[in-house]
C-alpha cells in the first residue's frame, strides 16, 4: 500500500546586498555589517551573501514591535533573528 506524501515547494524571494541596500535604503556597507555580526537574516553561499525577503519583512515587523514597548530596554533583534534562523523559520 502506497501513501500520496504532498510536498508544498515554498516560493520565497532572495534578494542580494545591493537588493536588500534598496529596499531597507542604507547603505551596502551596513548590509555587510549587520549580515556579518548576524542581525539580519542571511546566508553566505561562498562569499556572496543572500537574503529570505519574507524573513527580512518578519525581521522589521519584530523590530517594530520592540520599538514599541515601553519598557526602556534595548531591543535585542539580533539574539532574536539567530534563533529564528537556527529553527529554521
Amino acid at each position: 500500500m502506497s501513501e500520496n506524501v504532498q510536498i508544498k515547494s515554498a516560493d520565497f524571494t532572495i534578494l542580494t546586498v545591493r537588493e536588500v541596500a534598496e529596499y531597507l535604503r542604507m547603505s551596502e556597507a551596513k548590509v555587510y555589517r549587520l549580515a556579518n555580526e548576524r542581525h539580519l537574516p542571511a546566508i553566505r553561499i561562498g562569499k556572496s551573501w543572500r537574503f529570505r525577503k519574507d524573513l527580512l519583512d518578519e525581521w522589521l515587523s519584530q523590530c517594530t514591535e520592540s520599538s514599541l514597548k515601553a519598557d526602556g530596554e534595548e531591543p535585542q533583534v539580533g539574539m532574536k533573528l539567530v534563533n529564528m534562523a537556527e529553527k529554521g523559520g
